[in-house]
């Protein structure tokens, strides 16, 4: 027996919810059903794979049976005729096989295709294509002016309340921002914008597994760790922690930054380590900022060259089976969620523990997830989790 179970809710023209939020704007909110038998298979991407790298929109592709033409836009009599449309809401859940009931989601979003296939053999599939908020707000465009310097927190406040973007407020989970943002004027792209303010403090902004725009500040990985235990332990002595399939290590100059030049309207500061420059040669980065202090970019430099001018040994990538017995032991936040209704998330810290090859002694890294990717069947199911690579920021002191 599976140690696992799944959900996949559609939203369909059946029943309505009555959301305030929406009601000048023609659409009142559709329920969700359960259209789970019908399912053959679940995969969702999520994340990014580098601390330096950019979140990008999250993607699941939902496998449905489509023998009985349920989910034929074009047949009238199935149960969800009229709801086999482009951009209806999706959420695929898991939890503990003892425990059907208590699911929580790993993925919410859009979908935004339907593709079809047909066999000569009567075998049918109809395959949803989804994406997560980021594809709706790279779709909005905002204009600010008449700006004042606020944190960075506020101003990505400001670009959700925008009349153009409208973001539902119990949409988002926002932390504090830290940086001030600067006065400058911006008429374009919203989605483009909040990662110009986020990567302006080295932050943290993606879709978590709620549908929710999150925000972590600057110093997040410094107060988490904080707290002292992780999240989730992971480890590959049996018995011990959640039991690691394969992991993938890094080793190498793919972070590496050892002249970074931090630019904006406040000016433009050049942070460098010579002795790593003269190790492994120079390797240059800018980094586009909208803070409004030198101070802060000076603090910004300070933290790339600190955490990349040498090359890190780091765990790249691990995998976890849901299918493991053991699991049963460990599986808390994976399969039933942190605190019982959250479950494993970016952001969230962890403790990976491994011996390579049963030689030497254990190494351990206390990191965070940038990145989830889950392939689902009736039968198995496997995590990845993107790890970052241990991070050396404290909390932020204002230069001011």
């Amino acid at each position: 027996m599976a140690q696992y179970t799944y959900k996949v809710e559609l939203e369909t023209n059946t029943g309505f919810i009555l959301d305030t939020d929406k009601l000048d704007t023609g659409t009142l909110g559709y329920l969700l059903q359960d259209v789970t038998q019908y399912v053959r298979s679940v995969s969702t991407r999520r994340g990014k794979s580098t601390l330096q790298g950019k979140f990008t929109a999250g993607q699941m592709t939902v496998v449905f049976d489509n023998r009985s033409r349920a989910f034929d836009p074009k047949y009238t009599s199935s149960p969800y005729n009229g709801s086999i449309v482009p951009r209806r809401r999706i959420i695929f859940s898991m939890g503990d096989a003892s425990a059907p009931g208590a699911v929580v989601p790993q993925f919410t979003g859009w979908i935004d295709d339907w593709n079809l296939s047909y066999d000569v053999s009567g075998d049918s599939t109809s395959t949803a294509q989804c994406s997560d908020a980021f594809t709706i707000l790279a779709n909005q465009n905002v204009n600010l002016t008449g700006l004042t310097a606020e944190t960075s927190s506020v101003r990505i406040t400001r670009v959700l309340n925008a009349s153009s973007v409208q973001w539902p407020s119990d949409k988002t989970q926002i932390g504090f921002g830290t940086f001030q943002i600067g006065t400058a004027t911006y008429n374009g792209n919203a989605l483009d914008y909040m990662q110009q303010v986020s990567d302006s403090e080295a932050a943290y902004l993606f879709i978590n597994s709620y549908g929710e725009v999150t925000f972590s500040t600057w110093n997040y990985l410094a107060i988490a760790s904080s707290y002292g235990s992780p999240d989730a332990s992971f480890s590959t002595t049996p018995g011990t922690a959640l039991p690691i399939n394969a992991l993938e290590v890094l080793y190498g100059t793919e972070e590496l930054v050892n002249n970074a030049t931090v630019s904006g309207s406040a000016g433009t500061v050049t942070v460098q380590d010579t002795t790593s420059q003269q190790t492994y040669r120079i390797a240059s980065e800018s980094y586009p900022s909208l803070v409004s202090s030198v101070g802060e970019m000076t603090t910004l430099g300070n933290f790339y060259i600190t955490n990349y001018a040498n090359p890190k040994y780091r765990i790249s990538q691990l995998e976890v089976s849901a299918d493991n017995p053991i699991i049963k032991s460990f599986a808390g936040p994976l399969l039933n969620g942190l605190f019982g209704f959250f479950s494993l998330d970016i952001g969230n810290v962890v403790s990976v523990e491994w011996t390579p090859n049963s030689i030497g002694s254990a190494i351990t890294q206390k990191s965070f997830i940038t990145g989830i990717d889950i392939d689902a069947t009736p039968e198995s199911c496997t995590y990845r989790f993107a790890i970052s690579g241990e991070d050396t920021r404290d909390a932020y002191v204002s230069p001011f």
